[in-house]
Order: structure tokens, then C-alpha cells, then sequence
């Protein structure tokens, strides 16, 4: 069965495997969204994410309701995308592995120019201010599973993806909010009893 993060990588057009972050709901600093590693994602900068993903869709003409996002909505869908940039951020740093802005460059040119990869973020649900830190992600997920042994076989890069997450959750833990849902390693966020359903950001 696919990971969580590799349907969502898919729907966001990414057109690469992805990862299924071992985070958890429980205790964060008030207010939090989530902690990766030591490193705080407020919920008034995930606010703001929200408010340019909804400018962004005006200026597409496109509405909330066309975006691919499956069962989750547009904040949980950010916060997912933050917390997994910064996670394989500070992993690269410590692995020193690194990607180029040239090779960001390419990756977009490799796939239809800046305005169609825009339109496959936006898509998933990815504000365009992150979609180089999207990518960077990307490639630097691909850079240590080769590292790790994936070649061009479905069953290396299987290995090499469950090697990178367990390098990436033991490294640099993330730890979600309740606010934001429970976090299913199979299904994503999921709707937590206690807190109800999750607050979107206001609109402008």
C-alpha cells in the first residue's frame, strides 16, 4: 500500500515517491502548529500561509473546492508541506547533502516551465511562496535514498524510502498539534475527537 505522503506528492503533481512522517499529536508550545525537530511552526505563520494559498488560487481564478487535497483540508495540507521542508532541511544539513538552486531550476524546466509547476502545487494545495522549498525537499529526498541503494527497481527505492524516513523521524521529529487533527501514518491527519474539526485560517 502507498504511504500517505506518496499520494499526496502525486496530487500535488510532484511526480515522485514519497515518505510517511512518523509525527504524532501530543504536548507542543501554545501556539504551535507543530515542532520539527526544535524548531517551531507557528499557527499565526500557517495562518498566513493559508491567506497567500487563497490569494494565489484568486489570481489562477480557481476555488478551494477544485484543489486535489483528498480527505484534508487546505491547513492541514500547508502544514504537512512545512513541516516535511524543514524536516528534510535540517536533515540535509546534517548529512550534508545539498541541492542547487540550478538543479530547483531544472527540476521545473524538466517539467513544463515555472507556471505549470505553480499550477501543479496549487493544485495540492501548496502556496506558490513554497514551492522551491517544496522541491528542494523532493530532491533531496531522492539524492539520500540514492545514496541509499534506490536504483530504477520498485523494490530498492521501497527499501531506500523506509531507510530515509526512519533516518528523517529518529533525526528530526515531528510532533503536530491536536488542533490540526491526529496524524495516521496510512490516512494522514484524521479527525480528533477531543478538539472537533480544525479551524481554517480566516480569509482576507
Amino acid at each position: 500500500m502507498k504511504s500517505y505522503r506518496a499520494r499526496i506528492a502525486v496530487a500535488a503533481g510532484l511526480a515522485v515517491a514519497g515518505l510517511a512522517l512518523s509525527a504524532c499529536s501530543g504536548p507542543v508550545q501554545a501556539g504551535a502548529a507543530a515542532i520539527v525537530g526544535k524548531e517551531r511552526i507557528s499557527s499565526s505563520d500557517l495562518d498566513a500561509k493559508v491567506r497567500e494559498l487563497r490569494a494565489d488560487l484568486a489570481a489562477h481564478k480557481l476555488s478551494e473546492e477544485q484543489l486535489n487535497l483528498g480527505t484534508m483540508s487546505v491547513p492541514q495540507v500547508i502544514l504537512y508541506y512545512t513541516a516535511n521542508a524543514r524536516q528534510y532541511a535540517e536533515l540535509a544539513r546534517r548529512k550534508n547533502v545539498s541541492v542547487s538552486e540550478s538543479e530547483i531550476d531544472g527540476y521545473i524546466t524538466a517539467r513544463g516551465g515555472q507556471d505549470k509547476v505553480d499550477e501543479m502545487l496549487l493544485a495540492g494545495g501548496v502556496p506558490r511562496s513554497m514551492g522551491r522549498d517544496t522541491i528542494r525537499a523532493v530532491l533531496t529526498q531522492q539524492k539520500l535514498m540514492s545514496q541509499l541503494g534506490a536504483g530504477n527497481d520498485q523494490q530498492s527505492v521501497q527499501a531506500a524510502l523506509v531507510k530515509v524516513t526512519e533516518e528523517a523521524d529518529a533525526a528530526v521529529p515531528v510532533t503536530f498539534s491536536p488542533r490540526y487533527g491526529k496524524w495516521d501514518l496510512q490516512q494522514g491527519f484524521v479527525a480528533d475527537d477531543r478538539l472537533g474539526a480544525v479551524e481554517a485560517a480566516p480569509a482576507q
